[in-house]
Formats: structure tokens, sequence, C-alpha cells
């Protein structure tokens, strides 16, 4: 999942041959020049670009442990400061070493390891090289006085001065019979706090009177410095695709980029919100959007994607969880969890939900806002649109109407407003294309809800559901062996729209393999599906302690024969196939890109070896990784 920039002066690949980036011409292509023949210029589409002239393994950030990762953390921020190109000179990087009590060429090998490919786990220490862990910059109960300190009288509204909370430290380490840090120590970590809390504690009335207020966001500085992301349900009764008869509304999840007011990308569900919710929303914000205007008919353009520097979310479960957290430090996104009970700090993109209901409320099937809105309107007798056709809808009003719209606050169009922050104007010189990802398949991967599990002579068990791969043969253990060598736990992945198989991360070659189920003669079924067969057993029941796969699936057929048998469906029988349908569509549309994509880079590959081999340069590659490709 490297991340390609695309800056001016940026290294970039195309067809394994190195390039210079020259110029950034839209938001689509780059000028660059070959590195081996300086004058020979070429334009070149951003997404056929690499980072790497070779294959790149990529390893799964939910392997790391915590402390790992917490490892990780440390070193970047020790070195954030260097990675902006405005303060990395020897000089820089020998006060940072020294304050941090690290050497200069350690510095230097970590500004290395991050920069090969911008993400957080590029920093994640090798644990076989290192041979422990390891020590704290400062010991232990030095660093918890600094930062009870920091806590208590930086983080304040009374706003006292450094070397007043110096001295407040230089005081507690005397009465401790300890050595005081250098006052240096202490700005630096005053410094590598987070702006946003310190705004928060040391000045509440700036927050209340400007944070997420339209036009007067402390951040939205630039685009994609600040995405905002939020749930609603829509005000939309739909209907199913089979009888056109109402099944209710569905759920909007969207991202605005507060800069621009440009709506980043969307997600739409039957399904309640959760992270996987969230994560899809993510990766339509984080793609460029061609292949998915092409999947919905939609001719126009929507030339905003990439990594943003920070997302602010409600407090809501599926903000909270680890996958997205670890996602987010891996691209060194910050959270932002709004207060609870302060809805202004999302005014944004509540003020999207507004407008883009506003236009809602003209379709036929509304349920208006309020029932007095409502008022006698019949919104299941009127309801019209399948979520398929919503969806469809929905993109050409973001596309062709909202984005092309003269914005009150912008006084421009937010379309107008992002190319100006990406390609200038005037005297602005523009941020330039955001880093694209070089990998989706793995982005895909990485934005799925995460499970631990053990490998066990039948496969693994996820939900009581088994699934088995000769892939797994190495990594089932004997009974004889230990006890810690039993319970070896592996990373795995499950997409919630299909449950027939996982995704199942080999530690070893640092891949993603498909597990199907175990009995292959097992019917798929979504999460949704699953979770309502397990709740009907335990109804029955009384537990599921002693539930076997052949229950589950016996009693999910008899619950499916019922509703297809019956005379008159239910409005939630309806809606439950709707949904199915639904993920199931958009399920086969990304298994489709991703081929596509795969098959691509094989093709680019071939064509590279024998255009290198024509011209007498075969040595570019080792018959090591000619084989791989083929097998």
């Amino acid at each position: 999942m490297n991340k390609i920039s695309l800056n001016i002066g940026a290294k970039v690949y195309f067809e394994n041959r190195e390039y210079e980036i020259s110029k950034q011409i839209s938001t689509k292509e780059v000028l660059a020049k070959e590195i081996e023949f300086p004058y020979e210029f070429k334009v070149l589409k951003i997404h056929t670009l690499k980072s790497m002239p070779e294959k790149i393994q990529e390893v799964d950030i939910s392997l790391y442990d915590k402390e790992e990762w917490e490892e990780a953390n440390k070193k970047y921020k020790i070195i954030k400061p260097l990675l902006t190109g405005k303060r990395n000179t020897k000089k820089d990087v020998e006060e940072v070493a020294k304050e941090h009590n690290t050497s200069v060429p350690t510095i230097y090998r970590w500004i290395q390891d991050y920069n090969s490919t911008g993400t957080l786990s590029s920093l994640v220490p090798n644990l076989k090289k290192r041979g422990g862990p390891k020590k704290n910059r400062l010991p232990k109960e030095d660093e918890t006085i600094i930062k009870a300190v920091i806590d208590e009288y930086y983080l304040n509204s009374q706003k006292y001065s450094i070397p007043y909370i110096y001295r407040i430290i230089q005081e507690k380490f005397h009465n401790a019979n300890l050595k005081p840090p250098h006052l240096n120590t202490i700005r630096k970590r005053i410094d590598n706090l987070s702006s946003k809390e310190v705004t928060r504690q040391r000045d509440s009335s700036k927050v209340t009177d400007t944070w997420g207020t339209p036009g007067k966001n402390p951040r939205g500085n630039f685009p994609l410095e600040l995405v905002q992301i939020d749930h609603t349900p829509l005000d939309l009764d739909l209907v199913d695709e089979e009888n056109r008869e109402s099944i209710g509304r569905a759920y909007l999840t969207l991202g605005i980029d507060v800069f621009s007011r440009m709506i980043m990308g969307f997600y739409i569900s039957y399904e309640p919100v959760s992270f996987f919710n969230t994560g899809q929303c993510i990766l339509n914000m984080i793609m460029p959007k061609e292949d998915f205007l092409k999947q919905q008919g939609v001719d126009g353009e929507w030339p905003i994607y990439g990594l943003p520097r920070e997302i602010s979310t409600d407090n809501a479960g599926e903000f909270r969880g680890i996958d997205l957290t670890r996602f987010c430090e891996q691209y060194s996104i910050e959270i932002d969890w709004r207060p609870v009970g302060r809805s202004f700090y999302g005014a944004n993109v509540e003020r999207v939900f507004k407008t883009l209901s506003s236009e809602v409320h003209n379709l036929s099937g509304t349920m208006f806002s309020n029932i007095v809105q409502r008022g006698n309107y019949n919104s299941q007798k009127n309801a019209a649109m399948t979520i398929g056709e919503f969806e469809q809808w929905f993109t050409e009003l973001i596309v062709n109407v909202y984005h092309k719209k003269v914005h009150s606050e912008l006084e421009m169009t937010p379309e107008e407003k992002y190319m100006e922050g990406i390609f200038g104007l005037g005297d602005y010189p523009g941020t330039g294309l955001p880093p694209i990802i070089e990998n989706t398949k793995f982005l895909r991967y990485s934005l799925l809800p995460s499970f631990e599990r053990t490998v066990q002579k039948t496969g693994i068990t996820l939900d009581h559901v088994t699934y088995f791969s000769e892939t797994l043969r190495k990594w089932i253990v004997p009974q004889a062996a230990t006890k810690k060598g039993r319970s070896k736990l592996f990373i795995c992945k499950r997409d919630p729209r299909d449950i027939s198989k996982i995704y199942f991360y080999d530690p070893d070659i640092k891949e993603y393999f498909e597990l199907p189920y175990r009995n292959i003669t097992n019917p798929k079924i979504n999460l949704s599906e699953l979770r309502e067969t397990i709740a009907k057993i335990k109804a029955d029941k009384g537990d599921t302690h002693s539930l076997d796969e052949m229950t589950l699936f016996q009693t999910y057929k008899r619950m499916r024969d019922i509703e297809e048998n019956s005379k008159v469906k239910t409005k939630k029988a309806r809606r439950k196939k709707s949904s199915k349908n639904h993920l199931t569509k958009k399920l086969e549309q990304e298994k489709k890109l991703v081929k596509e994509e795969i098959e691509e880079n094989q093709e680019e590959l071939s064509k590279t070896i024998v255009k290198n081999i024509e011209i007498g340069t075969p040595e570019l590659f080792s018959f090591d990784l000619i084989e791989e490709d083929e097998v």
C-alpha cells in the first residue's frame, strides 16, 4: 500500500523506467522526464505510476502487536519535524538526535525507511535484527512526571508559560531525587502535542466560536487538510428490485473536504452503520473516481481523491475501533473525535446533509424531515426508486449539480475551489496533486474488519463456520506441540457482503489468500443473514454453545424457504433480499476492478521484460522475479 508522491521532483516508475515529475497538468496526468534520458519528456497517466521498479511485498498492518505499533508511532513523532523539508539540515538532525538520546545515523535511517513508502509500518522495528526491545528515551518515572505537569499546567486555560512549567518540573524532580531534563526536552514535548488538543484545553472560547463553523474552521485551509465524515438515514422510502414495493430507507455515509466543500466520497447501504460502512466510504474517498462513474453510468468529472491529512468524526463506535485507528496511523491520518453534545464540530458535513436532503425531498417516496412537512403524504405508496437507482441519481447530483453550483460561503463552486487549491491561482501556489495508493487490492483488504484466529487441523473457525485451504497446511501445529505454539494467532479479514470466504494473511509470504468454506456445498450468505440465523437458533435452544456448522446452515435454509414460499412477502423479507442483491452487485464490481488491476500489472511487466530484452538489458530482471510471476 505504498504511497506514490506526485509532487514536483518526485521519482516514479512507469513500465519499470524511472521518471522525475516536472509538472502536474491535471488531476489525472503529470508531465515527467525520464531519468536515463533527461531530455525525454512524457505525459503519464497517474493510475499507471509505480513507486518501485519491482514488486514489493506488502505487510498487513493488523499483524503488528500493540508494542511494535506504539514504537513505530514514537519514531514517527521524533522524525516528523524533519519530514517537511523546512527543517532537515544536518544540524537539525543532530539536534533531534541529541534531544531524543538517539544517534544521528539512526535518525537518518528512520527518515529513509519512512520516505521509502510514506507509511507508518515502515518504522515498525525488525525484532530479529534489533535483538530486543529498545529503551525509552527517558526513564519511565521521568516521562510520567513530565506528562503529568504538562497535562495539569500547560493544557490549562490559565495558559502558564513554558519557563514557569519548567520550574515546576525541576521542583518535582528535585523532590524525587531525580536529575531534571533539559528545558529543550520540555519544549519538544510541548511542540509534539496535538494543536487541536492545545486549542481545546487552553482556549475553549476559540473552539466554541470557530471550530466546525463553515468558513471559520481553524483547519481546512487547503485541500484534504480536514475531511468530516458522518452517517445519516436517507429521507426516502426505497423499493425492492423484484416487486417494486416499499422496503424503507437506507443509510448514507459521506465525507466532505472542508476546504472546498467537495464531497470526497460516500457509501449507501441498507445495513446498519458500522466500521464496514465507514471503510467503504473512505475507500471511495481515496480512490480516483473514473471507474466508479463508469459503473454508475454517470458522465462527468469527480476530480477529488487521495489521503486526507485529518478525518473528523463523532464518537460512534464504528469510528473508535482499532481497525480504523490503525489504518489512519499507517497513513499518518489524524482522527479528531468531536466532543459529545457539540454538534457544531461537524457543521460542514451537517450542512451538506441538509442541502442534499432538500434535493431528496423532491423525489417520489420522500419521507421529508419531519411529520409536519410530510402531512398526509404517503411515502410508502409513492416510493419508486431502488437502492441502485438512487445511488446513480445521487452520484449525478454530486458530480453535475452540487459540485458545479456556487457555494454561498465560498462565492465559487466547490469544484473551482478545489482546483484552485490544487493548482494555485495568482500568487497562491497550490498544494499540488495528493499522493495515490499503489496497491488498491491491499487497500481494500485493509478497510475490511479483521479478526485474530488460530489455525487448527480442520482449518480456521469464525462464528461457528470453518474455512480451509491447502495454504494452511504449513501452519497446522501438531497436538504434541507446546501450548504457546498451538495458540499462535493469525490475521484474517472478512467481507460482510459474502462470508463464504475469508482472507488469511500469510506472515511468511506477506500475501493474502482466500480461504473458502471447508464444506464448499454450504450456500453463500452475508453477515446479516449469519447473525439472524444464530439469533434464531439461540431463541429456539436458549444458547449457542453446542451450535455446529451443519445445524447453522440447515436453519438458514429453512428460514429462507419459509420466506420464499410465503404468498405475500413481508416488507422485512423484501428489504433483506434487496440488500443482499445490492451488496452482491457492489462486491462483483470490486472483484472486476481488482482482476483488471492484476491483469494490467501483469501485462505491463510482460511488455517491460520484452522491451528490455530487445534493447539488451535483461539483467534488470532476475529469474526469481519472472518465475514468481509465472507461478
